[in-house]
């Protein structure tokens, strides 16, 4: 019947159909829901799991855009964040101890683990500099966003000097490592892994950087993670969650081909140096997947035990007068089921 049907209707007529069907309106995709995220710093190669979970499309198959913004120092996302300026952001988990003990009705919520604290005093071999005691009279660089800045109460504390023992010099996060080299400063604070990748690319030799590493004197924090303004999570719970999936799965992609998750990176600033910013990547990789978090619980993990030593230090670094426990800061409920957070099955060199 029905090709009996088609039969009786003429060429033109065909034709016509068919121009008409060709002139019906495409059905409009659905636009994407904008998220401005705020980066803890410039662009590097530790950013290429989330720009490689944006080229391959993870954020779009979930409904989003993302649109990542620049940061000045992993400390001042917190404020960012805390403002409602951003909703979203990767900084210094403990600046948000500090924060939410303080701030305890407009919090920030860490939501996934990144990176452990590497947070260091650096200097440079014949400066003098290689104990904390040497600290004393000299002049230390430090921007006021840096989170070892903020957290040189601490390790000050833990290594009986104090601030007042030493000149600070504060510059813009830019102009940190070349007042290093040019010895306008004797010392910086900063995280090792940017301080040694930016000496690195000036020709600094590895022979000539030394690192008084926080961790190895006392003070062992968590570091730097993904982190939600509370009141916007609560409010937008499965939009949070799906951030957090597809950001997991750019990490997943970024385990098994650094390339590509660098060359994700390199896109949006072509003017870095690839060695230095593969180094940057593959040194965020083994910090992250080696945690013991990451072993107990997969990564993006953190254990309520790992919090709470990192609370008892900032309150008593901070004598803070109360302390807040895990659950006030920190919300695990929005990472993926553990089976789609692997660890790499293959040593990354």
């Amino acid at each position: 019947m029905t090709l009996f049907v088609r039969s009786m209707i003429s060429p033109a007529v065909a034709f016509a159909l068919t121009l008409g069907a060709l002139a019906l309106p495409a059905k409009p995709a659905a636009a994407l829901e904008k998220i401005p995220l705020s980066l803890a710093w410039t662009i590097g190669g530790s950013n290429g799991p989330l720009y490689i979970a944006m080229d391959r499309g993870y954020f779009a198959a979930e409904g989003l855009e993302i649109d990542a913004v620049p940061g000045d120092g992993s400390a001042n996302v917190v404020n960012r964040l805390a403002s409602g300026a951003y909703q979203i952001g990767f900084g210094d988990v403990p600046s948000v101890i500090k924060y939410d003990t303080l701030n305890p009705d407009k919090k920030v919520m860490v939501i996934y683990n990144q990176f452990p604290s590497d947070l260091s005093i650096v200097s440079l071999k014949g400066r003098g500099i290689s104990t904390p005691q040497d600290l004393k009279g000299k002049t230390i660089g430090a921007p006021t966003g840096d989170t070892a800045y903020k957290m040189f109460a601490a390790f000050a504390s833990a290594n009986k000097i104090s601030a007042d023992d030493m000149k600070w010099e504060h510059m813009a996060i830019t102009l940190r490592e070349p007042m290093l080299i040019q010895g306008k400063v004797d010392a910086i604070t900063a995280n090792e892994s940017t301080a040694y990748f930016a000496l690195k690319g000036a020709g600094i030799p590895d022979s000539d950087m030394v690192f008084i590493r926080y961790p190895e004197h006392g003070i062992n924090l968590v570091g730097s993670g993904m982190m939600v303004n509370e009141s916007y999570a609560k409010e937008h719970p499965d939009t949070v969650r799906k951030i957090v999936k597809a950001f997991n799965h750019g990490w997943e992609d970024s385990f098994a081909d650094p390339k590509a998750s660098l060359d994700a990176a390199l896109k949006r600033d072509p003017l870095l140096k690839p060695d230095i910013e593969m180094g940057r990547l593959k040194y965020a990789i083994k910090g992250m997947v080696g945690q013991p978090d990451a072993k107990k619980a997969g990564i993006g993990a953190y254990t309520d035990e790992t919090l709470a030593a990192s609370i008892d230090i900032i309150a008593a670094s901070e004598k803070l007068t109360t302390k807040i426990a895990p659950k006030d800061m920190s919300d695990m409920s929005f990472l993926p089921p553990i089976a789609e957070r692997h660890l790499p099955t293959a040593t990354i060199n």
